[in-house]
């Protein structure tokens, strides 16, 4: 996962990435940038993630002197990642705390309660200037919330799946996990529906039109070429072993 990014106005610049089940877990990257997609190249790896920010910045400040350019002003990303504690209340080591991304606030319930808008119950809310990692999010049993950028996301583009879907089988308005949106142009998940629920759905759709392709694969006529082979083996063990050549009699040199 990337953790911090120093970016100039020539569209190259550095990064800082962070992978806990490598070896050495923190690395930096120079990279290039062409029309929004970014390579990435000779990278620097470090035990610890100190190391690996001073290092991140040590890179960038020569880059800078080497090449005479500036940093790109980079709005702050001001949205923030909310993950609940389903399983036990929040307390020491129940919760990441990543080097790069600490919880920013916390909000303790007095008891196990239902979440607003969720399906499912929490202990409390922990909040974050980064999403987490997949990772991290089943290794402490959290719980995203939908309202999490990374969520919303995901879910529009699931809804967009799961809209062509219900309206190619005329699926019932009160069936429905999405509706047509004719300001946005495009398919968005209705207000009662789970990122549980939708991504259940994707699933299944992905698990039928598999099975369908498979089922007409099996139907489909094998091409011309494959059919004249089938014929002439078939034809071949129709006609039977050739028969046994006879001997010559002899006659003694006569």
């Amino acid at each position: 996962m990337i953790r911090r990014t120093i970016l100039f106005d020539n569209k190259c610049g550095f990064a800082l990435g962070e992978n806990p089940k490598a070896p050495s877990p923190y690395v930096t990257w120079q990279f290039n940038e062409q029309d929004g997609h970014r390579d990435y190249f000779w990278g620097h790896y470090h035990d610890k993630p100190d190391m690996a920010e001073r290092d991140l910045h040590n890179r960038a400040e020569d880059y800078q002197r080497r090449y005479h350019v500036f940093e790109v002003e980079q709005a702050p990303d001001k949205e923030t990642y909310k993950y609940y504690s389903t399983q036990r209340p929040i307390d020491v080591g129940t919760y990441p705390k990543s080097y790069f991304n600490r919880p920013i606030h916390m909000d303790i319930y007095p008891g196990r309660q239902q979440v607003p808008g969720e399906a499912f119950q929490a202990w409390g809310a922990i909040l974050y200037a980064q999403p987490l990692t997949e990772q991290e999010i089943r290794d402490y049993e959290l719980r995203p919330s939908r309202d999490n950028l990374d969520i919303r996301r995901q879910m529009d583009a699931q809804a967009q799946v799961v809209g062509k879907w219900e309206d190619a089988h005329r699926t019932p308005a009160t069936a429905r996990l999405t509706l047509y949106n004719f300001d946005l142009g495009r398919y968005v998940p209705v207000n009662s529906v789970t990122p549980k629920e939708i991504a259940e759905c994707v699933r299944e759709i992905e698990r039928m039109e598999a099975a369908k392709a498979r089922k007409e694969a099996r139907g489909k006529p094998a091409p011309i070429s494959q059919q004249i082979r089938d014929a002439q083996a078939q034809a071949e063990a129709d006609r039977g072993p050739a028969a046994p050549k006879k001997d010559a009699p002899d006659r003694g040199g006569r």
